[in-house]
Protein backbone atom coordinates (compact mmCIF):
# COMPACT_ATOMS: atom_id res chain seq x y z
CA UNK A 1 0.00 0.00 0.00
CA UNK A 2 1.34 3.53 -0.65
CA UNK A 3 0.84 6.24 1.68
CA UNK A 4 2.07 10.11 1.36
CA UNK A 5 4.34 9.64 4.16
CA UNK A 6 6.60 7.12 1.77
CA UNK A 7 8.59 3.90 3.18
CA UNK A 8 9.78 4.76 7.17
CA UNK A 9 13.57 5.37 7.73
CA UNK A 10 15.25 3.24 10.22
CA UNK A 11 14.51 6.17 13.18
CA UNK A 12 10.86 5.99 12.17
CA UNK A 13 10.42 2.45 12.32
CA UNK A 14 11.89 2.20 15.52
CA UNK A 15 9.75 4.33 16.58
CA UNK A 16 6.57 2.01 15.24
CA UNK A 17 8.68 -0.90 16.98
CA UNK A 18 8.65 0.71 20.11
CA UNK A 19 5.65 1.75 20.31
CA UNK A 20 4.18 -1.57 19.22
CA UNK A 21 6.63 -3.06 22.18
CA UNK A 22 5.10 -0.63 24.96
CA UNK A 23 1.60 -1.72 24.12
CA UNK A 24 0.19 0.73 25.25
CA UNK A 25 -2.74 2.48 23.33
CA UNK A 26 -2.76 6.01 24.31
CA UNK A 27 -6.86 6.97 24.79
CA UNK A 28 -6.60 3.31 27.17
CA UNK A 29 -3.89 4.83 28.78
CA UNK A 30 -5.81 7.54 29.79
CA UNK A 31 -8.29 5.49 31.33
CA UNK A 32 -6.05 3.82 33.32
CA UNK A 33 -4.56 0.82 31.17
CA UNK A 34 -0.84 0.37 31.27
CA UNK A 35 -0.29 -1.55 28.18
CA UNK A 36 -0.20 -4.69 27.15
CA UNK A 37 -2.08 -4.11 24.15
CA UNK A 38 -1.95 -5.11 20.49
CA UNK A 39 -1.51 -1.49 18.90
CA UNK A 40 -2.19 -0.30 16.26
CA UNK A 41 0.21 3.05 14.38
CA UNK A 42 -2.04 6.29 13.90
CA UNK A 43 -0.60 8.91 11.68
CA UNK A 44 -2.03 12.30 12.62
CA UNK A 45 -3.41 14.67 9.54
CA UNK A 46 -2.56 17.99 8.87
CA UNK A 47 -5.80 18.92 5.74
CA UNK A 48 -6.40 15.14 4.80
CA UNK A 49 -2.59 14.05 4.49
CA UNK A 50 -0.56 12.46 6.68
CA UNK A 51 2.11 14.45 8.10
CA UNK A 52 4.91 11.94 8.83
CA UNK A 53 6.09 8.75 10.48
CA UNK A 54 7.47 10.67 13.62
CA UNK A 55 3.71 12.10 13.98
CA UNK A 56 2.08 9.11 14.83
CA UNK A 57 0.48 7.90 18.08
CA UNK A 58 -0.71 4.76 19.28
CA UNK A 59 -4.09 3.09 19.53
CA UNK A 60 -6.08 -0.37 20.20
CA UNK A 61 -8.07 -1.59 17.56
CA UNK A 62 -11.71 -0.15 19.22
CA UNK A 63 -10.35 3.29 19.24
CA UNK A 64 -8.80 3.26 15.84
CA UNK A 65 -11.06 1.32 13.94
CA UNK A 66 -13.72 0.45 15.86
CA UNK A 67 -13.08 -3.48 16.62
CA UNK A 68 -15.24 -4.38 19.19
CA UNK A 69 -13.73 -7.17 21.80
CA UNK A 70 -15.25 -10.48 22.06
CA UNK A 71 -18.87 -10.89 23.12
CA UNK A 72 -19.11 -7.47 23.72
CA UNK A 73 -21.76 -4.74 22.31
CA UNK A 74 -20.89 -1.46 20.56
CA UNK A 75 -22.43 0.36 23.46
CA UNK A 76 -20.66 -1.23 26.04
CA UNK A 77 -17.32 -0.56 24.31
CA UNK A 78 -17.97 3.16 23.96
CA UNK A 79 -19.59 3.30 27.73
CA UNK A 80 -16.56 1.50 29.42
CA UNK A 81 -13.79 2.55 27.00
CA UNK A 82 -15.41 6.07 25.37
CA UNK A 83 -15.42 7.39 21.86
CA UNK A 84 -13.40 5.56 18.72
CA UNK A 85 -11.99 7.57 16.27
CA UNK A 86 -13.82 6.00 14.00
CA UNK A 87 -16.87 7.72 15.48
CA UNK A 88 -15.60 10.99 14.14
CA UNK A 89 -12.72 12.78 15.08
CA UNK A 90 -14.67 15.32 17.06
CA UNK A 91 -15.96 13.11 19.82
CA UNK A 92 -12.98 11.53 19.75
CA UNK A 93 -10.56 14.31 20.55
CA UNK A 94 -13.08 15.95 23.08
CA UNK A 95 -12.56 12.88 25.10
CA UNK A 96 -8.92 12.41 24.72
CA UNK A 97 -7.40 15.58 23.56
CA UNK A 98 -6.31 16.99 20.51
CA UNK A 99 -3.37 16.02 18.21
CA UNK A 100 -1.13 18.31 19.79
CA UNK A 101 -2.63 16.19 23.09
CA UNK A 102 -2.17 13.09 21.80
CA UNK A 103 1.25 13.31 20.19
CA UNK A 104 2.84 15.06 23.53
CA UNK A 105 1.52 12.03 25.51
CA UNK A 106 2.98 9.53 22.70
CA UNK A 107 6.56 11.17 22.87
CA UNK A 108 6.18 11.16 26.81
CA UNK A 109 5.72 7.70 26.78
CA UNK A 110 8.46 6.73 24.36
CA UNK A 111 11.33 8.83 26.34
Amino acid sequence: MKHSTGKPTKAEQNRFDRMKEQGICIACYQNGDKGGQYIEIHHLLSGGRRIGHMATVSLCGWHHRKVLYRGCTEKQMRDELGPSLADGSKPFRAEFGTDAELLTIQNELLA
